[in-house]
């Protein structure tokens, strides 16, 4: 792309000072740290879709009723390595590697200081701070995007193997994370055809990653394939069970409106730091007129908004439900998008007031998200998810299963977030969802009679029937039933209703302890 002379001259800023960097990578470790650590100390209980992807982790299995394995792999590795820190680090570590990766993409998008600039901006879009503390599938794609646009550019400008082996292992490993990263790479799948970059389809860099994505993916296809589609059979019954086509459709419209609330913050920081500085110039210093400050726009517009337009477009056409949090990992370049496109004299003067503008909006999100997690349950009268007794849970499931029972607690039942509270407590043992035994094929009939289930229901909940594959058993005599109730006071709850629980054993013969 060619430029005039001053605009190249411009466009060659120096890197940012040693102790600039240095004092923003202790900043950025000091604030890790206090999301990793203070979360977990204020909540009662780890969040909703920690506790469903929990269950699934602790199976090791190629693929799950609704995801692909990856992000509950990783799961299970952090509770393991850190407690119930873990997953509040892992959330942490993903948004750090998210940042690196945006550094790393922008240092060959753009010059030292602007992809500093773009990458700590990062932190503006609010899916990067409050949303990052439930670790779920939308969490663990973030990095894998940035990976996936780092990758995909350092092919294209360089175009060894290792940088297009490189490309094929992210986008398996994207894919075995969240099916929805296939529209990242439908969009740079895109740009490689619609742009001069398409020559490269006639060399043999493009196939070799796919070959490695299929490669990386062969465990999880057979899984499927074994399943029935498993996931896109849930996927369809959901949407099934879904509203009219016209409300369907506003939907994608609430998702696009969304996602530019989401980056409010960073709309604000950039205006309260830029605006100053530009009125304060002399007009020697104003800049002459607009432009980019990267050799490839068309590259970093793809990365940047391309995924987000082509949700909203889909959802408009097919009517297909479209969610907002979706749009957690589709962001990682905003800030390096405005980074390239703020004047290089604006850029310079605006920098400290950047830097305080991120820092009061990181300052605000944290005691606002601690403030919610300690007394959210007062304010609203009612607990969240994370204000239940989730301990006291577990500890009186092996309790009552003990005093029943001389083996182990090995499967619980009932509904995922009751069954999957006491799963990811104490002897860990396996959730046997109710409503379809495909959701649990761990869970098997032999299983079940050798070791028996403690299934679970809320006392306010309309009555069920045992999930299937305990109703199949239902006049085995070889399992010995057995009723109870708890009645759990509620950590922050204040009008003195206990959390009331109905459960039933189902114990094997063998394992009777004499009443």
């Amino acid at each position: 792309m060619s430029r005039p002379a001053a605009q190249t001259a411009a466009w060659a800023a120096a890197a940012p000072p040693a102790g600039a960097v240095r004092a923003l990578l202790w900043a950025a470790a000091a604030y890790a740290l206090c999301w990793s650590l203070v979360p977990p100390l204020l909540v009662t209980s780890l969040p909703l879709d920690v506790i469903e992807s929990l269950g699934w982790g602790h199976e090791w299995q190629w693929g799950y009723y609704k995801h692909p394995p990856l992000a509950p792999w990783v799961l299970e590795l952090s509770l393991r390595a850190f407690g119930r820190f873990g997953p509040f680090l892992l959330s942490q570590l993903c948004v750090a590697a998210t940042l690196w990766l945006v550094w790393r993409t922008g240092l060959r998008l753009t010059t030292p200081a602007r992809a500093l600039t773009g990458a700590a901006l990062t932190l503006g879009v609010a899916y990067y701070t409050w949303p990052a503390l439930e670790f779920n599938h939308n969490i663990a794609q973030m990095p894998l995007w940035a990976a996936l646009g780092w990758a995909m550019l350092a092919a294209l400008q360089q175009g060894r193997w290792r940088d297009w082996l490189w490309l094929g292992l992210l986008a398996g490993l994207g894919l075995l994370t969240k099916y929805s990263v296939g529209i990242l790479l439908a969009c740079l799948g895109g740009y490689v055809l619609l742009s001069p970059a398409r020559r490269v389809l006639a060399g043999w860099g493009p196939w070799l990653a796919l070959g490695t994505a299929l490669l990386v993916l062969a465990p999880h296809l057979h899984w499927l394939w074994q399943s029935g589609g498993l996931p896109f059979a849930y996927a369809g019954g959901r949407a099934a069970q879904t509203g009219a086509a016209l409300e369907l459709r506003l939907g994608a419209l609430r998702f696009a409106l969304t996602q530019l609330l989401a980056h409010l913050p960073l709309a604000l920081i950039v205006l309260a730091a830029a605006w100053p500085a530009r009125r304060g110039m002399a007009p020697a210093e104003a800049p002459a007129r607009w432009c980019w400050h990267t050799r490839w726009p068309g590259y970093l517009l793809t990365l940047a908004l391309a995924p987000g337009t082509l949700t909203v477009v889909l959802g408009l056409l097919s009517g297909a439900r479209v969610r907002d949090m979706w749009g957690s990992p589709m962001w990682a370049f905003s800030g390096l998008l405005l980074a390239v496109l703020l004047p290089t004299t604006v850029l310079r003067r605006a920098g400290p007031r950047l830097a305080r503008g991120l820092g009061v909006w990181l300052l605000l999100a944290s005691l606002l998200s601690a403030a919610y997690l300690a007394w959210g349950a007062r304010w609203r009268q009612q607990p969240t998810r994370t204000d239940w007794p989730a301990a006291a849970l577990a500890a009186q499931a092996q309790a009552s299963w003990q005093a029943l029972s001389s083996c182990p607690l090995d499967v619980v039942a009932g509904d995922y977030w009751l069954a999957g509270l006491v799963a990811a407590g104490p002897g860990r043992p396996s959730v046997l969802i109710d409503g379809d035994a495909r959701f649990s094929p761990w869970v098997t009939a032999q299983r079940l009679r050798a070791h028996g289930a403690l299934w679970l229901w809320l006392a306010d909940a309309t009555p069920l029937a045992p999930p299937a594959p305990l109703d199949a058993l239902r006049a085995d005599a070889d399992l010995v039933p057995r009723d109870g109730r708890w009645q759990l006071p509620w950590p922050r709850r204040t009008d003195g209703q206990p959390l009331s629980v109905h459960w039933r054993a189902y114990v094997p013969r063998a394992c009777v302890r004499p009443q």
